[in-house]
């Protein structure tokens, strides 16, 4: 792989200024920005994304909440999302699962691809939850089977909450492993991943990462995957206003490598998931820490 990894999906459209809400949606295009400003990454590819079509949304999500999703309904269906259901918000789903989408792509094609955005986590195949209108990784991860270049994936979720919309979207499905490793004691209310990973709060840098290596040994044990797709939360981090881990910037870093190092050799799929730090700043930076340890400069 001589080409510079990752390869980088982006687009200013994932920009969403959801004025005081807490989550951040502005801090896209700030990652974004420090990747171009910075001289290390002027070899990597930076690729606009193509919005998932309706018919790709539906491999992941039911026809009546796609509908729901299209037409802007306030139904049962869409009023758990926290968020307000608006065509720029709606269409910034449907563009960033698009990314997801794209980089899974490239992943195959050279070995690793970053989506600028994704990790919505909490879609359900029914109904939005948790910030959460579309199910990105849900989507690509059918897409790939459907089309035949994947017999099979794992789904790494880091963020600090469970992914519940992705365990329960494919329980029942043996060609998708999914692993969930989380704080316990928190948001969402826990559906049955393939392996879950319940961390007690105030879980710090040392057990966090020791447990990793072991939950991924288990994994490997037992499944061989054709893609990786990572969810690489940042709230875990300890000064997260959502999440109650204990993560220093160093234990993130160090949680990103064990992740990167692992799967060198299988195409991996980065997202970025969570981040809702009490500095805006912090988050943007720990995120831009997670591209330097995927091209390999930390």
């Amino acid at each position: 792989m001589s080409e510079a990894l990752p390869v980088f999906v982006f687009s200013e459209r994932y920009n969403l200024d959801l004025g005081a809400h807490v989550f951040p949606a502005i801090k896209f295009g700030h990652v974004y920005r420090r990747l171009r400003a910075d001289s290390r990454f002027r070899g990597h590819r930076f690729e606009e994304p193509v919005a998932v079509t309706r018919e790709e949304a539906l491999l992941a999500h039911s026809r009546a909440y796609v509908r729901d999703l299209i037409d802007l309904n306030l139904s049962k269906r869409t009023h758990r999302s926290e968020l307000p259901l608006v065509r720029e918000i709606v269409d910034a789903f449907f563009l960033a699962s698009g990314g997801t989408l794209e980089a899974a792509r490239f992943a195959i094609a050279h070995g690793r691809g970053m989506n600028l955005s994704g990790g919505f986590h909490h879609a359900f195949r029914d109904h939005a939850e948790g910030f959460c209108y579309l199910n990105d990784v849900g989507i690509a991860v059918r897409v790939l089977l459907k089309e035949g270049r994947i017999k099979n994936a794992l789904v790494i979720d880091l963020d600090v909450h469970q992914g519940n919309g992705t365990a329960r979207m494919f329980r029942f499905d043996r060609r998708v492993f999914t692993f969930s490793m989380h704080e316990q004691n928190n948001y969402p209310i826990k559906e049955k991943s393939s392996l879950d990973v319940g961390l007690r709060t105030s879980c710090s840098d040392d057990e966090y990462n020791e447990t990793l290596q072991k939950s991924l040994d288990r994994i490997l044990d037992s499944f061989s995957p054709d893609i990786v797709f990572y969810l690489a939360g940042v709230d875990v981090f300890e000064r997260d206003r959502l999440g109650g881990l204990s993560l220093t910037k160093k234990g993130v870093m160090q949680r990103d490598a064990i992740v990167r190092d692992r799967f060198a050799d299988i195409p991996l799929v980065t997202v970025l998931a969570g981040g809702y730090a009490a500095e805006d700043d912090d988050t943007i930076a720990l995120h831009f820490q997670t591209c330097e340890v995927l091209a390999g400069f930390q």
